[in-house]
C-alpha cells in the first residue's frame, strides 16, 4: 500500500511539474488595434491573462465567429453576475497571407466601417508576417482558428483551436483566476 501511495505521489508531482514545463513562451509580435493602438506581444499584455485568437482563412474565421458571443459577453462586455469579476485582454488576430498582405490596409478600413466601435481596441492588425509565431505555436492549419490563453506573465497555459464547444471554453474559464 505505501508502495502505491508514493508511487501516485510522484505522479501527481510530475503531472505538476508537467503543466509548468508545458507552459510556453508566446513569440514576440507587433500589431495596431482597429482603433490604433499599439500592441507588443507579450510585453503590453503583461500583468493580465490575455486571449489570443487567430484566424488565417474566411474557413477559420467562421469557426471563430462561434467564439465571439460567449467571449464578448464574459470578457468584453462584462454580462452576467460573475463576468465584472474577470480582467483579460481580449485579441482576435487576423493572420493575412499572400495577396491579402497587401490588401491589409483596406480590409482594416472595412472592418472600422462595418463593426461595432466596442469591439476596435480587441481587433488586433499585426504589423509583422506571423508565419514565424505560427510555425513556433504550432499552428499547421489556415482553416481552423487557434486561441492561446497567455498567463500574467507571458506565458501560454491553455490552447486550443477549431469551432466553439461548452468544454473548450470551460477548460479555457478554469484557467483564468
Amino acid at each position: 500500500m505505501l508502495k502505491r501511495t508514493v508511487i501516485l505521489s510522484v505522479l501527481n508531482f510530475v503531472l505538476v511539474l508537467g503543466n509548468i514545463l508545458y507552459a510556453q513562451d508566446i513569440p514576440s509580435f507587433q500589431g495596431m488595434t482597429a482603433e490604433n493602438k499599439s500592441v507588443n506581444v507579450p510585453a503590453s499584455v503583461m500583468g493580465k491573462y490575455t486571449l489570443l485568437c487567430f484566424a488565417a482563412s474566411s474557413k477559420a474565421q467562421t469557426d471563430l465567429e462561434s467564439w465571439l458571443e460567449p467571449v464578448y459577453n464574459h470578457f468584453i462586455a462584462k454580462t452576467g453576475i460573475m463576468d465584472g469579476a474577470y480582467d483579460v485582454n481580449v485579441y482576435f488576430i487576423p493572420v493575412f497571407k499572400g495577396a491579402n498582405v497587401a490588401m491589409k490596409s483596406t480590409l482594416k478600413q472595412k472592418f472600422r466601417e462595418n463593426a461595432q466601435q466596442d469591439l476596435w481596441p480587441h481587433i488586433l492588425f499585426c504589423e509583422n508576417d506571423l508565419s514565424d509565431v505560427q510555425e513556433k505555436l504550432s499552428m499547421t492549419k489556415d482553416n481552423i482558428p487557434y486561441f492561446f490563453l497567455l498567463d500574467k506573465q507571458g506565458k501560454v497555459i491553455y490552447k486550443t483551436n477549431g469551432a466553439y464547444t461548452d468544454e473548450k471554453y470551460d477548460e479555457l474559464d478554469e484557467k483564468i483566476e
